[in-house]
């Protein structure tokens, strides 16, 4: 049995065939993620899944969506997608389009699940995935089971406030995480520097373009001081949350993935450890891994979701 798994982020779709008792992903299809609406958004998925899949071999889709999904499947919200403010039951539109069952899921709750199962969490009953790329997204798994929550809330470690009354973030509020630590939130206050004077070899390379996270690597690796000021302080809010979270759920093993993290490897995950920050009872108590699927974690989840929703109840 074959399933599919679509990870739509805040920049990229993503579409991966998945043999679910495996995790073994092959064919991939790509596209940038449509600025212009939800419906947009959705046409690109049953595009990218036709040809990713011309002949059905998939019995069912899964998607993880980034933002606020509920556990019925609705798209609440997505902050990093352009003019998504409304609830969308996403799941029969997509049927309609792709011609199989379709589930969904938040996201990093799914990559969550990928590394749960086929990766750098496999033989812990409870997970905390962390996925730093635009933005922050966190996903939980206690007792072996995926945890949103009766709002969809849970894991959303991105939008913890780690400084009162701090960076604006994309979702509205001050202070959370994801301001600090997203590369969204990253660019906009190296911009805000640049715009009251304090300019950057970050900026120098990105000018009008879309900062992406090679720029902040070779930014750091240029010794840019503003970059590295900004990274210190991504490192220290990351170890805040992670500490917290972990230590209240008493979490023992955190995976971190996502983009950002994918571009810096394991210096990054032993920086975050490392940081006088953590919160907590500090990264002693718990292990702090660099995740194993990468790029296709989200993807790969979602293939799962979809595995699942298909056994019998």
């Amino acid at each position: 049995m074959k399933t599919i798994g679509v990870d739509v982020g805040g920049t990229k779709i993503l579409c991966r065939l998945v043999d679910p008792e495996t995790g073994k992903a092959r064919g991939r299809t790509k596209a940038r993620t449509p600025k212009s609406g939800p419906a947009d958004v959705l046409a690109s998925i049953a595009e990218l899944v036709a040809k990713l899949d011309p002949d059905h071999e998939a019995v069912a889709i899964g998607v993880g969506f980034p933002g606020y999904v509920r556990p019925d499947g609705v798209v609440v919200h997505c902050t990093n997608i352009s003019g998504w403010d409304q609830p969308i039951d996403v799941g029969p539109v997509l049927r309609k389009s792709t011609g199989r069952p379709v589930v969904v899921g938040n996201d990093v709750s799914l990559g969550a699940l990928a590394e749960h199962r086929l990766g750098a969490g496999q033989g812990e009953q409870d997970l905390l995935a962390v996925f730093v790329g635009t933005g922050v997204g966190g996903g939980l798994i206690l007792d072996g089971q995926i945890r949103d929550g009766d709002r969809g809330l849970a894991g959303e470690i991105g939008h913890l406030t780690v400084h009162t009354n701090g960076r604006l973030c994309g979702c509205g509020g001050r202070g959370h995480l994801e301001a600090y630590a997203g590369k969204a939130g990253i660019e906009r206050e190296a911009r805000r520097l640049a715009a009251n004077g304090e300019t950057s070899f970050l900026m120098d390379m990105v000018q009008n373009g879309s900062m992406k996270s090679r720029h902040v690597h070779q930014a750091l690796e240029a010794g840019d001081p503003v970059t590295l000021r900004l990274m210190t302080e991504a490192v220290d809010a990351l170890a805040q949350a992670i500490g917290n979270v972990a230590t209240i759920l008493d979490i023992r093993r955190v995976v971190l993935g996502g983009g950002m993290t994918d571009k810096f490897g394991q210096d990054f995950v032993d920086q975050i450890a490392a940081s006088s920050s953590f919160g907590g009872f500090g990264s002693a108590k718990l292990q702090l891994r660099l995740a194993e699927r990468m790029d296709d974690a989200g993807a790969v989840g979602a293939a799962l979701l979809a595995a699942d929703s298909l056994a019998p109840s």
